[in-house]
């Protein structure tokens, strides 16, 4: 695949991931398919994310780890949230926040260190 189409997936994982998390920050009856929905968004962010780095022969580079740890963080958010009783609010702020810093990592691709 060119890097185009892995980056179309990516950002379709992307959207699927905010249904996912509103979804389950919204609760109701269909929390498992909300759960489910966030599970696969994230494995499809997770491997468009290693192709799009495999087409610019970047190797892992350091924003990439960030990545990766912040994509850990966003997968457990759900149930970091519940077990605090945060309010919907304060995980959408989160969220969003995180998102923001993936996508200036994505973006800008910074040398760290």
């Amino acid at each position: 695949m060119d890097y185009t189409t892995y980056k179309i997936i990516h950002l379709i994982g992307i959207a699927a991931l905010a249904m996912g998390i509103g979804g389950m920050l919204a609760g109701g009856n269909t929390r498992k398919g909300f759960a489910i929905l966030q599970g696969v968004a994230l494995l499809v962010m997770l491997v468009s994310g290693f192709g799009l780095l495999a087409k610019l022969h970047l190797g892992f580079p350091h924003f990439a780890m960030v990545k990766v740890a912040l994509w850990l963080l966003i997968g457990a958010l759900p149930v970091i949230l519940r077990r605090l009783r945060a309010p919907a609010i304060a995980g959408i702020c989160i969220f969003l926040t995180l998102v923001a810093i993936l996508a200036w990592l994505g973006v800008v691709k910074p040398p760290l260190w």
